[in-house]
């Protein structure tokens, strides 16, 4: 896992406990959409730089 991934992991996981403790329901849904999409780009990271996914670091550096 990426320094990059973990971070996006860290946020996501603040995002989503932040939902859970303000009263606005509006901002608790975005931030739960927000914790969502943090995770989702995390594991879009996880994958380029998985060698399973036949690319490697250096192949998309050109």
């Amino acid at each position: 896992m990426s320094k990059q991934s973990e971070d996006l992991r860290e946020q996501a996981r603040r995002a989503s406990r932040l939902a859970l403790t303000i009263s606005d329901l509006e901002a608790s849904v975005k931030l739960k959409d927000l914790s969502k999409q943090y995770d989702a780009d995390a594991e879009r990271l996880e994958k380029i730089d998985s060698p399973a996914s036949g690319t490697t670091r250096g192949d998309l550096q050109g």
